[in-house]
């Protein structure tokens, strides 16, 4: 069957390429050898967010109400597999209902042009690979018993004790829902490094509120080996320590799905980062391009960033690509309870520019965090001294990923204080709160 566009792989990025051309009145067909919505939808954010909400919901009572009932573990994965059913089959109707084909099974390349998918063979002139990443394996005795952040996600049941394997942006996550859910978390870091491209002092502030809401940190803790002691326990060793629990996620990064396409034929060149991709995320055959988390594009491999590349293919594959991608102002949000936040610059890369200037703001008394009993609430941001424009910003708050939103249009769109004195918003809420960024310098 012949196309203008194969998409191999059914998760955001390749979706957003997928209906994009399709608008454009390309013929279009996207293979998914999973879930429709990939990760994201099924195993990672949306799910996330989900219990979160729940997580957050019940942080936030506990922060205004002196007796507030304990969460139900199991009404929380219920709210949770409802809204991800509803994401996944939501996002396979738009699919079809935007006259894209939709093949369901696992692609091999032919050679650049064509692919085969269970025995039939699909032919197009472009192929933009979506293949996204999986879980990074750790090799050690007992590795076998780890299991990974989509079977937390997806758990009917959560266990009164467990392990996290890793300190990055999703340990933080899941750490902070279990918490609030009454289970004792651990987490066990390789190095001392946790969230390492975020505010290290907000990060230190962040991990001790963690701490006080019980979980322990095991810095400079390599795990050695796992031990089953019975069907629900488990003793885990380190360099360091040993200690029981009753499961073990590992969240320690993720790989690119490369593997099993067969992309030997085609030439195309894979590095250990995925794909190799040049500015027009155009690999090394001109027939071919990819985007995401398979792919070794220098930004973030998360799923704003997959969905932003897929719109750009989507708005370029029709005419000769002439111009690079170019991104935007980089809002990233780890969702932990509080969450951290980062825009633009950040106070690790501006601690060395010095026509910047960085500024640390309490913000609790804001009417936002005051309402809302969010104690911990700060603000670092980064000025431009000439212009007076933010460039940057670091936030710790119950709302932080709100609060980078709102701060990503101002830099974005080089928002003075005089033109944000122009602007009329809503009172009391988060954005008239911004006022008070140049009020308080």
């Amino acid at each position: 069957m012949q196309y203008d566009v194969l998409v191999i792989g059914g998760g955001v990025g390749g979706g957003s390429v997928a209906l994009n051309l399709a608008s454009r009145g390309f013929k279009v067909a996207i293979v998914e050898e999973r879930d429709w919505g990939g990760t994201t939808i099924n195993r990672g954010s949306t799910p996330k967010r989900a219990l979160l909400a729940s997580a957050e919901t019940h942080f936030r009572m506990t922060q205004l109400v002196k007796d507030v009932a304990p969460l139900s573990w199991s009404e929380m994965a219920s709210h949770s597999a409802k809204v991800v059913l509803a994401a996944n089959q939501r996002y396979g109707n738009n699919l079809v209902n935007a006259g894209i084909t939709t093949i369901e099974g696992h692609a091999t390349f032919v050679n650049s042009n064509t692919i085969l998918v269970h025995g039939q063979r699909y032919q197009a002139k472009t192929i933009v690979l979506a293949t996204g990443a999986r879980p990074r394996k750790l090799e050690f005795p007992g590795s076998q018993y780890m299991e990974h952040s989509a079977s937390f996600l997806k758990a009917s049941n959560l266990p009164d004790k467990i392990t996290i394997v890793g300190a990055g942006i999703i340990a933080f996550a899941l750490a902070s829902i279990a918490t609030e859910a009454g289970t004792k978390v651990t987490i066990v870091q390789h190095n001392r490094m946790a969230l390492r491209i975020f505010d290290q002092g907000l990060v230190q502030t962040l991990i001790s509120r963690l701490e006080n809401a019980g979980v322990v940190f095991k810095f400079d803790n390599t795990i050695q080996n796992i031990t089953e002691l019975s069907t629900d326990s488990y003793q885990v060793t380190t360099n360091q320590d040993q200690f029981e629990t009753k499961a073990v996620y590992c969240v320690a990064g993720r790989v690119p799905n490369t593997e099993d396409l067969n992309l030997s034929v085609t030439g195309v060149k894979v590095g250990p980062q995925g794909i190799k991709v040049d500015e027009s995320l155009k690999t090394n055959d001109p027939r071919i391009f990819a985007l995401g988390d398979c792919c070794d594009a220098p930004v973030p491999k998360l799923s704003n960033y997959a969905i932003y590349q897929g719109k750009y293919l989507g708005n370029n594959l029709q005419k000769p690509i002439q111009f690079p991608i170019k991104y935007p102002t980089p809002a990233l949000t780890v969702f932990s309870i509080p969450k951290l936040g980062q825009v633009g610059i950040s106070t690790q890369q501006a601690a060395n520019k010095p026509e910047l200037e960085i500024k640390t703001m309490d913000i609790k008394n804001w009417q936002t965090y005051a309402r809302n009993g969010d104690d911990l609430a700060e603000l670092k941001i980064i000025f431009n001294k000439g212009s007076q424009q933010i460039v940057g910003a670091e936030v710790l708050s119950q709302d932080a990923d709100q609060l980078v939103d709102y701060l990503s249009l101002l830099i974005q769109q080089h928002v003075s204080a005089e033109d944000l004195q122009q602007q009329l918003f809503a009172y009391p809420s988060q954005a008239s709160d911004l006022y008070g960024i140049w009020q308080s310098r």
